[in-house]
């Protein structure tokens, strides 16, 4: 582990964004988090948080966890290729390389304190948010297995019982967006209140195509939500929220960059060189690209249910209860051919093979994989005190889930012509079906002995989990040449069917010592650790090799932190130092000559350092400045490849070593006309696997920036209007990069380029 001592010591950081005081505008508003699972101060929190409220949430434009790439230090987000819907997120370089309905990711999301298990469909847009915290490093003692890289929580706003009020968005921008955001609240009597949040965004891709079907990046999304609260007494309150989600989008294909070296063993190699002379290769994001066949859409529909209880047993005491009950179902189509010609495709579109071949012919239909996946969750929490001296909370949490991901009957997966004197072409037929339960109880205490003068804070926390885990999978496998009259089989087709069944246990602990050293500082220490249940994987195409799947991941993790405010509250700070190490990390290898097969190793060697820093400085009355900045050092030494018998270098893809952000903000007084407020922010991620020959991602920056002139009264309310834009700069930068496609041994799949528009809000209260 480096020492940063010097630089902690040093630093100033918030990373739980504050506001500026409602009475005074030159103080900085107290922070309120929920990330220990009860309400409490951002700089009494010994863990590295950053959060944004419904303020900051509105000036950045964040609708969604994946408007969060690039603006939060040490945490990266991917669209997944084959899915733009699905997300991989990494928290200080942790996170799931490869989604499927069989691997867990290590970064859990909770809304309003419920898990949501599985990263297909995280792209949805949630209505009516109030706050975003982003907890990093492992979470295993509150919130369980699959925290090993930290959290995501999504809080949205509750009820409001003492008046009727309504809003309205309109937004138009670049891309042909069109967007419209609603809310209205009204409160029942004294004691209820109802609140339904409805989001509507439509707009293009970067990228035209000129091909059938939809456009590379086009997207639709709808998104409604309906919170119902209940105060029956002043010691029992019911919250209960439902959320649905509708979402159209068109995948981006992989644009080639470098073409496949040619080597006579490879078959990839082989199939490169018949599919380069029909692509177009590029260094850049191609504004139009063309597709053979027609260009499916991706659909992602969510259905959503939590209920929050809420009991004050007395002035010590408190029963909470969540519970919810979540449906999604997505249905993805996946094309790979960059643009290709019809004489190339990687894609599922329907083919006919053998149209010539008689009784041979093989008539195949599009086929889009069809994941539908349902979960339950129950957790009871008890949270107290005994005195001043001993604040404890204690829980038990269950959860189950099914889910199924349909890619069946037989259909096209890639094929190029001419090979052997025909067309050869890769078929596939999949079903893969899970079925997980969980159970685990955790505590945690705080001490505050008598003694020194109270500023001494020691905590003990523990979670006991068992795992139970099934899965279900059959697979078909076949590579034909059409030799125009007949069909002649290479390979298979192959066949295998696997029912294999897992549980883990797993005890996690954390242990924190925390001092204040003033009233407005405080320093702590901290272990924690957490793990990542094991499981199967669905891309190994051995029958046995997925019956043996592969074990759990644990992460142990030390900190150190310090927090505070100063400048008569004009300046709060938060750092922390820490290291990380793996034990039996889940690494996934790509078996050479194959597109997307792979093999899950354990490996004993991961390890990551670094540091972060947050301030947030209010030089002068209304000015308000943030700075955020990330240092990680992440090691995976080169591990033994069974698959070829060698030593190969391996790494953290997501690790970038330096990230920061710059904020600043500035509200000019106020005229009869209305408030005009101003925030621009600069993002830095740096390059990502930087010693990946054809995978590296270079570093890149974002410029983002809005104006509003805002409170202008008009029909009995307020309206205000907004100029925005992201990536001014319109930075080309990757979003994803592959070296597995047959037509390149480089492709890229890029982000969005410049996008502006306009807000129009009006609100009523």
């Amino acid at each position: 582990m480096r020492v940063y001592s010097a630089a902690l010591l040093a630093a100033f950081a918030v990373s739980a964004q504050p506001v500026l005081s409602q009475d005074r505008t030159d103080v900085l508003e107290e922070v309120i988090v929920t990330a220990q699972l009860r309400a409490e101060s951002a700089m009494k929190t010994p863990i590295s948080l950053f959060t944004m409220n419904s303020e900051q949430l509105e000036q950045q434009r964040i609708l969604s966890i994946s408007d969060l790439n690039g603006l939060v230090p040490n945490l990266t987000i991917d669209n997944f290729p084959a899915n733009n819907q699905t997300l991989r997120l990494f928290i200080r370089g942790v996170g799931l390389t490869d989604t499927q309905i069989t691997q867990d990711p290590a970064v859990g999301v909770y809304l309003n304190g419920a898990y949501i298990a599985r990263s297909a469909g995280l792209t949805f847009d949630v209505a009516d948010l109030e706050r975003i915290e982003v907890l990093r490093g492992p979470q295993g003692t509150l919130y369980g297995r699959n925290t090993t890289g930290g959290a995501i929580k999504l809080i949205t706003k509750k009820p409001d019982l003492d008046a009727l009020s309504a809003a309205q968005t309109l937004s138009a921008g670049n891309n042909s967006l069109f967007s419209s955001k609603t809310s209205i609240n009204v409160p029942f009597a004294d004691k209820y209140a109802a609140k339904a949040a409805y989001f509507y965004e439509d707009v293009d891709g970067f990228t035209n195509n000129n091909g059938p079907g939809g456009g590379f990046g086009d997207r639709e999304s709808k998104g409604f939500r309906l919170d119902l609260r209940a105060d029956l007494t002043d010691a029992l309150s019911l919250n209960y929220g439902y959320d649905n989600s509708s979402i159209r989008s068109y995948n981006y294909t992989a644009q080639a960059v470098i073409p496949r070296e040619s080597s006579s063993a490879d078959l990839l190699s082989v199939i490169g060189d018949i599919a380069s002379q029909y692509i177009d290769y590029g260094s850049n994001r191609f504004s139009e690209l063309s597709t053979s066949n027609p260009l499916l859409p991706t659909d992602t529909d969510i259905d959503g249910h939590t209920l929050n209880a809420d009991w004050l047993v007395n002035e010590q005491m408190t029963v909470r209860s969540i519970t919810a009950w979540r449906e999604l179902r997505d249905k993805s189509y996946l094309d790979f051919s960059s643009g290709a010609t019809g004489q190339f495709a990687i894609n599922f579109a329907a083919a006919t093979v053998g149209a010539n071949a008689g009784a041979e012919r093989m008539d195949l239909p599009a086929v889009r994989p069809d994941l539908q996946q349902e979960q339950f969750s129950q957790e009871f929490q008890l949270l107290g005190n005994f005195g001043e001296s001993i604040e404890y909370l204690a829980g038990i949490y269950y959860f189950w889930e099914k889910a199924t991901e349909d890619a069946t009957p037989l259909h096209h997966i890639f094929h190029a012509y001419p090979f052997a004197g025909g067309t050869i072409y890769n078929l596939s037929s999949e079903y893969n079906e899970i079925k997980n339960d969980a159970l685990a109880i955790f505590t945690q205490v705080t001490w505050t002995p008598d003694m020194l003068e109270r500023r001494l804070h020691l905590t003990l926390g523990g979670r006991f989990s068992r795992d139970s885990r099934e899965a279900v999978r059959e697979v078909t496998d076949q590579v034909v040449v059409d030799l125009d009259t007949s069909l002649l089989n290479l390979v298979g087709p192959d066949y295998f069917a696997a029912n294999p069944d897992k549980d883990f246990d797993d005890s996690s602990f954390t242990f924190i010592t925390e001092y204040d050293l003033q009233e407005s500082a405080q320093v702590y220490a901290k272990y924690a650790g957490a793990y990542k249940s094991g499981g199967f994987n669905v891309r190994d195409p051995e029958e046995e090799a997925f019956n043996n799947g592969f074990k759990e991941e644990k992460l142990n993790a030390y900190e150190i932190g310090l927090k505070g405010e100063g400048w008569d509250r004009r300046v709060q700070y938060s750092s922390a130092i820490f290291y990380q190490k793996f034990e039996d990390y889940q690494y996934n290898f790509q078996i050479p000559g194959t597109v997307g097969n792979t093999r899950l190793f354990n490996i004993d060697n991961g390890e990551m350092s670094g540091l972060e820093l947050e301030t947030t400085v209010l030089p002068t009355t209304g000015l308000m400045l943030q700075l955020s900045y990330a240092y990680l050092d992440a090691n995976l030494d080169d591990v033994f490849n069974t698959l070829t018998n060698e030593v190969e270098p391996a790494s953290f893809g997501q690790a970038p070593e330096n990230t920061f952000s710059v904020i600043v903000g500035y509200t000019f007084p106020a005229t009869s006309l209305g408030v005009v407020n101003a925030n621009a922010s600069y993002n830095y991620v740096d390059d990502r696997d930087p010693d990946g020959e054809f995978t590296y991602r270079d570093s890149y920056d974002l410029i983002n920036a809005r104006v509003a002139l805002a409170e202008m009264p008009g029909l009995g309310g307020q309206w205000e209007v907004a100029l925005w834009g992201k990536n001014l700069a319109d930075n080309n930068y990757e979003a994803f990069t592959l070296d597995n496609l047959p037509q390149a041994s480089r492709a890229v799949i890029w982000a969005d380029g410049r996008s502006y528009g306009i807000d129009v809000t009006y609100r009523f209260n």
